[in-house]
C-alpha cells in the first residue's frame, strides 16, 4: 500500500504541475488526457533511467533540466498551440517535480555533475497522502468540465495547501535541530538526525505527520518523535553509556546520505535508562537506573558523564528516581 502511494506521488507530480500551469487555458478533454499521460509518464522517468546510486545523473536537476531542453522541442512539434515554456514547466517540470519529491523524502545527487554529494530536505515520507491527495484533487479539477474561474482558486488553494504543509514540516525539523541540544546535556560533537518516520513505523495517517529524530553522542542515545500538531516531545529511547565512544561519520549512509553512529567499547558495555535530566547551562545531571532496575546517578563534569552518589549538593534527581522505582516495586 505505501508503495503503491510512493509511486502515485510521482505520477501526480507531474499531473498536478501540468493543471497549475494550464489552469487558465481552455484545453479539450482530449487534449488534457493527452498532456496529463506525458506528464506522469515524465514524472515516473527518473526512476526508469537507472538507480540514483549506479545513475545519479538521473535524479541531478543539472543533466535532466538540460536534457529535456531539446526533448521539449520535439514536443513542441506535436503540440503546436502551447508555447514553448508552457510545455517546458510541465513537461521538464514533470521530470524535475519528481527529483523534488525525492529531496523531500530521501538522498539525490541533486547538482551532479557539479558535486557528487548526495543532498535531502527531510521532510515527507514518500507516498503521505497530505502531499498527494490535494495534487489529486486539483488534478480532477483540471479533467472535469469546472469553468476556468473555479479550476484556478480550487488549483491554488491545493498548492497553497502543499506548500503550508510543507512549511509546517520544515519548521518541525527547525525547531528539532535547534530545540533538542538545549533540551539535553550533549557534547559540541554530538550528532543529531531529523526525518520523517521511516519504514515499518508509519502504520496510520497520524504517522505521516510525525518528525522522527536520532542524537547520537559519545555517551548518549536519544530516539523520538514530534507529532505536527503540537505537544511534547515523545521518547522511544534514552540512555546513557558508562563510558565514552567514538562517533563515527561515513558517507555510506543510505541514499549516499552521512551515516552517523557511536562505535560501543565493547560489546557487553555498561547501559542505563535515562529517567529524569536537569541542566543548568553547560551542565546537566542524570537520575537513571541499570538493567537491574537499581538507582544510579551521574552528572555532567569535564566533557563526559560521569557516575556520583548525588553528594554534590544536588539530590532531587535522586529522591525522584528513588521515588519512581519504589511506586513500579510496590503498586
Amino acid at each position: 500500500m505505501i508503495l503503491a502511494m510512493h509511486i502515485a506521488t510521482h505520477l501526480l507530480t507531474g499531473s498536478f504541475i501540468v493543471s497549475i500551469v494550464l489552469m487558465r487555458k481552455a484545453i479539450s478533454f482530449k487534449e488534457k488526457v493527452v498532456l496529463l499521460g506525458l506528464a506522469s509518464f515524465l514524472g515516473i522517468v527518473p526512476d526508469l533511467l537507472g538507480n540514483r546510486y549506479v545513475s545519479p545523473w538521473s535524479h541531478s536537476v543539472v543533466v535532466m533540466g538540460l536534457v529535456m531542453v531539446p526533448m521539449v522541442f520535439i514536443f513542441k512539434l506535436l503540440l503546436k498551440k502551447y508555447s514553448y515554456i508552457q510545455l517546458y514547466l510541465c513537461l521538464a517540470g514533470s521530470v524535475l517535480g519528481h527529483i523534488l519529491v525525492d529531496y523531500l523524502g530521501h538522498g539525490v545527487h541533486l547538482i551532479y555533475p557539479l558535486s557528487s554529494e548526495a543532498y535531502t530536505l527531510p521532510l515527507i515520507y514518500l507516498g503521505d497522502p497530505t502531499v498527494w491527495v490535494p495534487m489529486l484533487a486539483g488534478v480532477m479539477s483540471f479533467v472535469l468540465p469546472v469553468s476556468l474561474g473555479r479550476r484556478r482558486v480550487f488549483s491554488t488553494g491545493c498548492a497553497v495547501f502543499i506548500v503550508l504543509y510543507l512549511g509546517l514540516k520544515l519548521a518541525m525539523l527547525v525547531q528539532l535541530e535547534q530545540g533538542l541540544p538545549r533540551k539535553f546535556t550533549l557534547t559540541p560533537q554530538a550528532a543529531i538526525q531529523v526525518s520523517p518516520l521511516g519504514d515499518n513505523q508509519v502504520h496510520k495517517l497520524s504517522d505521516f505527520w510525525k518528525m522522527g529524530f536520532d542524537v547520537i553522542d559519545s555517551q548518549r542515545r536519544v530516539l523520538g518523535v514530534l507529532p505536527v500538531l503540537g505537544g511534547e516531545v515523545q521518547l522511544d529511547v534514552n540512555m546513557l553509556f558508562a563510558a565514552k565512544g567514538d562517533i563515527v561519520r561515513s558517507n555510506m549512509g543510505k541514499d549516499g546520505l552521512e551515516y552517523v553512529y557511536r562505535k560501543p567499547i565493547s560489546e557487553d558495555e555498561a547501559t542505563f535508562e535515562v529517567i529524569e535530566e536537569s541542566r543548568q547551562g553547560p551542565e546537566g545531571e542524570i537520575a537513571a537506573r541499570d538493567r537491574e532496575g537499581n538507582p544510579r546517578y551521574f552528572i555532567y563534569k569535564d566533557g563526559e558523564w560521569q557516575e556520583t552518589s548525588g553528594g554534590h549538593g544536588s539530590t532531587s534527581l535522586l529522591q525522584y528516581l528513588n521515588a519512581i522505582l519504589m511506586s513500579l516495586r510496590n503498586p
